[in-house]
């Protein structure tokens, strides 16, 4: 690992996955090749574990003018772009995001109705093989074919369809329609499964039965996959196929695994620092402040000898050296703020490998939420939007990578000199796109207080983001209320299910603030995430409107009521004046 950087933490295991690829594509009796055909399997361990293996193939409409432009170009450009994308997105929404790219540029080429433009339409299929997790992406009638244990399965089904008796019509292919619609498919993989990716051009003439034939041969190598890749074009040619002919082999021989043993030893390679106090000297940084102690963790200021920048060191405590978990949670933790770039978020530096485990984080300077709340124990709604906003502004941060943070708390927020948010601590957070890999903290309960904790999460369900919008309403809540709206912190045992959730109304802590305030609160506060408002920006808005509201909406108010001053002011005025009118046209008459 250089630099500190390549590893994700935490979720390296002791063997990682090994594929070998290999493929042919031929022209076949046609005058142009229109299959593609691209793969990686990547060369360092970091990029394997997060990413995976891929491979792809296409097969232009035979109709198309460009058909053989756009086939190449799905294939490779997927290809590459697969590997640029943040490695916390979900495999699936990453490849929808690029199928939507890919297909949006070929359709707008298409639209030019130019001929050096047009004709660009081609079926796709995709393979990723990530720890022991097959994603299949598949659009059209190319086909990925799995080989177990002598036996083959078609894990994809094909886009065609009969009309009027002329034969096999294709129904979906990138760049036919404004927007794709494709296949996606899970399948768990094992040592020595293969996988086959092939066009029509070898599967529509060959059987099920054929192809076991040439795929059952010894496949060890590279190179014995590209000859059986080679010895299937040829089975399909000698077949009579009148078309252009490709397929891609991938096998896999070995899969992430390790024992508790190994995995200990894998976070255990660097030694925990022992307790310090200003003064103390580490690795080029000395110690200035102790700012946080406790069982779990320990941060400091320290000054960099090299520059005098201020900084944070932050290393585990001695007290979970043992812990699997805990360490895996603490080296996510680094990887976490050294791939988020925002300024509402601590980041965290890299910085040269030791002996030792800690991570340096830049230096924040401000209050903490909790520090502002005890000097504002009675807020106004307006006093709080600013810090609500900059809040889930921050929070968005991490859910557009893929990310749920689960422990957001007043001790983790610092309110900037410039008034806005930055989230200082990720120690619990959740990466969604690394549901697949194995990993101590899977279905544990993320540390942190058990009084902003989404119920969901607490009764061992997944988190969401919905999961964050609780906690951040929570703290909504304490700030206008001045209590926890669920105080469990004391509590001996996590809540069960049937734990009451019932939240005391806000009116009961606050009668001055409107009715429509604690309905907002409430709603986002639901022990079911189904019922909270589902994006943030509706619960801000809310709150927002509430400032302008007096009343729930339900109680009727009396006209004379609602009236202003000026406006009863203004009638009396006029029915003096009508009197008057009145009174002269008798006195004339």
């Amino acid at each position: 690992m250089s630099n500190g950087h390549k590893r994700i933490p935490g979720q390296f295991p002791a063997r990682p996955l090994q594929v070998v690829m290999g493929g042919c594509s031929r022209i076949g009796p046609k005058e142009r090749n229109d299959d593609a055909i691209a793969g990686r399997i990547p060369d360092n361990t970091y990029e394997m574990h997060v990413k995976g293996v891929v491979g792809c193939i296409a097969d232009g409409i035979s109709t198309g003018h460009n058909s053989d432009v756009a086939a190449r170009t799905s294939v490779i450009q997927f290809a590459q772009d697969y590997y640029a994308t943040p490695e916390s997105w979900r495999i699936q929404g990453c490849a929808a995001r690029l199928l939507t790219a890919l297909n949006s540029w070929l359709y707008s080429q298409n639209a030019t109705g130019m001929p050096e433009s047009d004709g660009k339409v081609t079926t796709f299929t995709a393979l990723i093989l990530r720890s022991n997790t097959a994603h299949v992406i598949h659009i059209g009638d190319t086909r990925c074919m799995l080989l177990r244990d002598g036996e083959i399965q078609t894990l994809t089904e094909d886009h065609n369809a009969s009309f009027m008796g002329t034969g096999e019509t294709l129904t979906r292919a990138l760049g036919a329609e404004p927007h794709v619609r494709a296949d996606y498919i899970q399948e768990r993989f094992q040592t020595g499964d293969v996988f086959l990716l092939t066009t029509d051009g070898v599967h529509g003439v060959l059987t099920p039965a054929q192809i076991k034939a040439v795929l059952n041969r010894p496949l060890e190598t590279q190179a014995h996959l590209e000859d059986a890749s080679r010895a299937l074009c040829d089975a399909a040619t000698e077949a009579g196929s009148e078309d252009n002919l490709s397929a891609l082999i991938l096998q896999v021989e070995d899969i992430p695994s390790e024992t508790l043993t190994e995995a200990h030893q894998r976070l255990t390679t660097q030694t925990i620092p022992p307790v310090m106090k200003p003064g103390n000297r580490i690795d080029g940084y000395v110690v200035q402040e102790v700012l946080h102690s406790s069982t779990r963790s320990h941060a400091y200021r320290v000054r960099r000898t090299t520059d005098d920048a201020i900084c944070v060191l932050k290393a585990p405590s001695k007290n979970f050296e043992d812990s699997i978990q805990y360490l895996e949670g603490f080296m996510l933790e680094q990887w976490v703020g050294r791939r988020i770039d925002n300024p509402q978020i601590m980041k965290i530096h890299d910085h040269e490998e030791t002996r030792f485990l800690y991570y340096i984080a830049e230096w924040v300077q401000g209050e903490t939420l909790r520090q502002w709340m005890d000097r504002s124990p009675r807020p106004s709604v307006a006093d709080i939007l600013p810090i609500l906003s900059s809040l889930i502004s921050a929070t968005r941060t991490f859910h557009r990578l893929g990310m749920v943070h689960r422990d957001l708390k007043p001790e983790n927020v610092i309110l900037a000199p410039d008034g806005t948010v930055k989230i200082i601590d990720f120690g619990s957070v959740q990466v969604t796109g690394f549901s697949d890999l194995p990993t101590a903290n899977d279905d544990v309960v993320p540390e942190g207080s058990l009084n902003y904790i989404a119920p969901e999460v607490l009764t061992g369900g997944a988190a969401t983001n919905l999961s964050d919008l609780f906690s951040i309403a929570a703290m909504v809540y304490e700030m206008l209320a001045g209590q926890v709206p669920f105080a469990l912190e004391e509590r001996v045992e996590l809540p069960s299910a049937p734990f009451d959730w019932s939240l005391r109304p806000l009116k009961s802590y606050r009668p001055d603030l409107p009715e429509a305030t604690g309905a907002a609160l409430a709603r986002a506060l639901s022990h079911d995430p189904g019922k909270r408002p589902e994006v943030m920006t509706e619960f801000l808005r809310s709150l927002q409107d509430s400032m302008n509201r007096r009343t729930s909406g339900d109680q009727w108010t009396p006209l004379i009521q609602r009236g202003s001053i000026d406006f009863w002011r203004g009638w009396a005025m006029v029915s003096t004046a009508a009197a008057l009118i009145m009174l002269i046209a008798l006195l004339l008459h």
